[in-house]
């Protein structure tokens, strides 16, 4: 069985769940996995466009993607319509030839809808966001999502829709990542029932577990004597991330701290709060540290269809504050494993966020076990069988019809 997965990004959660899955499946005797992305990274079986007209296609449709957002759309999120084709993508399937699809994050313009349309082979669709139910947005609020349920939307958007809309005719499997993200597919009315099967993302965890926090700390030059704050994300500029809602939070925390800021892009939205910035580390190893000198990891998204960054944070015994409503709550227990924010509160989230460093005070291994709890039901190994048997299933169904 020949897998070829395709991401519209190397780094990121989505990108780290499909090296996860990629890599399990690899050991697998009967199964040949590829992944496709746009840059190189040190994983075997990875597939990256290498030529000068790749590049210049790439930045082309990523321009003319803006100047129509200008134009016609004037939405200050990130959007991707997906309508130029990609060209390399041909290339690649051709010389793979595999038995079936996985795609995941689809942004970045990385392939055309028509050359979804046009496979021929099985898809299963892994939903990173809620693009699929969208003209263009990667995420919206629930004002946007009743315009688009009741077709309130301009002619360019009810066409860009539209071909999203011709997908449920295809052999494809849908996979919500959370409880949350199934609910809002299911809600959409667009894709067939029988086409949702929830999946959570899974990790390693022979690659994710604690280190040591004072050496953790020690390779990033953090305060000993300080708890650590942890803000981790890739594109962390945008709205929809809460950076803004971080930083008028962590005003009301009456616990000392030092804040890190970690990720692709230095905060702009940040002002009057001190903290530290590295780059998004590029290496599990790197990463792992990291989680592993935090106390608190806050994920003040708004929305989030999963998030991986709670679930390695969890497995190196680091707690999240999160939101409800979002996805994360498929990782999160209140007051077990992190502590849930009432949607939208600056107040309770800061209080969230003083209750986990003050349980750390009061006892510094309160949170000692809880990567042993999210291991039952995170576990790569369980979730790359997940996926093996659906593999299975739209493989025959495809013998059967053909």
């Amino acid at each position: 069985m020949k897998i070829l997965h395709i991401n519209g990004t190397s780094y990121g959660g989505a990108a780290n769940f499909v090296f996860n899955l990629h890599k399990k499946l690899m050991n697998i005797k009967t199964v040949s996995s590829y992944v496709y992305v746009p840059k190189k990274r040190n994983v075997e079986n990875i597939i990256y466009p290498q030529s000068i007209f790749f590049k210049f296609n790439y930045l082309t449709k990523i321009l003319i993607t803006k100047i129509l957002n200008r134009i016609f759309i004037k939405s200050n999120q990130t959007i991707t319509l997906s309508l130029l084709k990609s060209y390399e993508i041909k290339k690649v399937i051709k010389k793979i030839n595999p038995d079936l699809i996985n795609i995941h994050w689809l942004g970045n313009e990385f392939m055309s809808l028509k050359e979804i349309n046009s496979l021929k082979v099985p898809i299963v669709w892994t939903l990173h966001d809620m693009w699929l139910l969208s003209p263009y947005s990667h995420y919206f609020n629930d004002n946007e999502f009743d315009k688009i349920k009741k077709k309130q939307l301009s002619l360019f958007s009810k066409y860009l829709l539209n071909k999203k809309i011709k997908l449920k005719y295809k052999n494809i499997k849908f996979i919500p990542t959370s409880d949350w993200m199934l609910s809002r597919f299911n809600a959409s009315n667009i894709y067939k029932e029988n086409q949702l099967k929830k999946i959570p993302c899974g990790i390693n965890f022979e690659e994710w577990f604690p280190e040591n926090k004072n050496n953790s700390k020690e390779i990033f030059s953090l305060d000993r004597n300080k708890k650590i704050i942890l803000f981790l994300a890739m594109g962390g500029n945008n709205p929809r991330k809460g950076l803004d809602t971080l930083a008028k939070s962590l005003k009301l925390v009456k616990q000392e701290f030092q804040l890190v800021i970690a990720g692709d892009q230095f905060p702009t939205i940040v002002k009057d709060t001190k903290f530290k910035f590295i780059d998004y580390p590029k290496d599990i190893n790197t990463l792992r540290s990291l989680y592993s000198a935090s106390d608190c990891l806050v994920v003040p998204s708004n929305l989030e269809a999963f998030g991986l960054v709670s679930l390695e944070a969890a497995a190196c015994n680091t707690p999240s504050v999160i939101f409800e409503n979002t996805g994360l709550t498929e990782i999160i227990s209140h007051k077990e494993n992190g502590y849930i924010s009432k949607f939208g509160d600056i107040s309770d989230y800061a209080n969230g966020i003083d209750w986990v460093l003050n349980e750390i005070s009061k006892n510094p291994r309160k949170f000692s076990s809880i990567s042993t709890q999210v291991k039952s039901k995170f576990d790569i190994n369980d979730v790359s069988h997940k996926y093996l048997d659906i593999y299975n299933n739209l493989i025959n169904y495809n013998k059967i019809v053909r």
